[in-house]
């Protein structure tokens, strides 16, 4: 009787952790969402394809998990933007890209609510995401929370349940950066499709410990004032070099390699005054951007 009792605890306790099924094509109902953007951002359309399988999750001991991977699309004025977000629903944190940059990142389900927790790799920003299907499966409520910066947002997203041929204009080919962007010259940046480029900017970006004028000028992305962008662009050349020829094109070697957070590869452990400094100047910095490009907060 006693384990009788148990395996239907323990039964109950596995039906509890199963996921929603939140698989499928989904848009956005933009008059019921809430979305934390500037208006000249807003979107038009907002397309979503969540897709499950089964993965690797640890290339060591060859452990599986489901891998949950979700397609996400906007058309803006600007144009059309995507993004992948791609976690492990075993409720163990692992460290995969997203939006380029290395981010801890974990799902947990409960009561057939799914949450996906992520932490930036070396910054304080943070962000959840809580999925919840609705009892007839057509409608999935995304709430999302996130600091950067030290700044909280929040947003909420209806979504609505759509056919398969609905997901067309999210699964056509992306245009290539050379093409989407002027004066793309490098060369293994430029056949890149856009949202790739973008998100190997983020990553860029990231291991500097930078914003985006540090290579910029603001407002005219595609000018080569700034020496800094000249200098990018050689040592990008140079880590797709050494990755070709010493680990058949893998990118073993990147940008975090040698500047592991710094604007210019250290030489030596730095001095008290002179990681001051650095502080000083990435806060400056920061302050200028947010003053430039306020961001609304609910």
């Amino acid at each position: 009787m006693q384990k009788i009792v148990l395996l239907t605890m323990l039964s109950a306790l596995t039906l509890g952790a199963q996921s929603p099924d939140i698989t499928g094509v989904w848009k956005a109902n933009l008059q019921k969402s809430k979305l934390n953007i500037p208006p000249d951002r807003a979107p038009t359309n907002y397309l979503v394809i969540i897709e499950r399988k089964t993965a690797i999750f640890n290339h060591r001991t060859k452990e599986t998990a489901p891998q949950i991977v979700e397609t996400t699309g906007t058309w803006t004025a600007r144009g059309e933007h995507r993004s992948v977000l791609t976690v492990f629903d075993n409720s163990k944190p692992a460290v995969l890209p997203y939006e380029g940059v290395p981010t801890r990142l974990t799902a947990t389900s409960e009561g057939g609510t799914l949450t996906i927790t992520g932490q930036t790799a070396g910054r304080p920003d943070t962000f959840t995401r809580t999925y919840k299907l609705s009892p007839d499966g057509k409608t999935l409520t995304v709430e999302i929370s996130s600091t950067h910066e030290g700044h909280k947002m929040e947003s909420t997203v209806e979504l609505e349940k759509q056919p398969e041929s609905a997901a067309a204009p999210l699964r056509k080919p992306e245009e290539l950066a050379g093409s989407h962007f002027k004066n793309v010259k490098t060369a293994s940046l430029k056949n890149l499709p856009e949202s790739e480029f973008i998100d190997q900017m983020h990553y860029i970006a990231w291991s500097l410990n930078r914003n985006c004028e540090f290579c910029h000028v603001q407002g005219h992305f595609d000018s080569d004032d700034k020496k800094h962008k000249q200098t990018a662009r050689k040592m990008i050349d140079m880590a797709a070099a050494i990755d070709a020829k010493n680990f058949e094109g893998h990118p073993e070697v990147r940008c975090f390699t040698c500047h592991e957070g710094h604007a210019h590869p250290l030489s030596h452990p730095q001095f008290p005054e002179e990681a001051e400094a650095e502080k000083a100047a990435i806060a400056k910095a920061a302050a200028e951007e947010r003053a430039a490009h306020p961001t609304p907060h609910r």
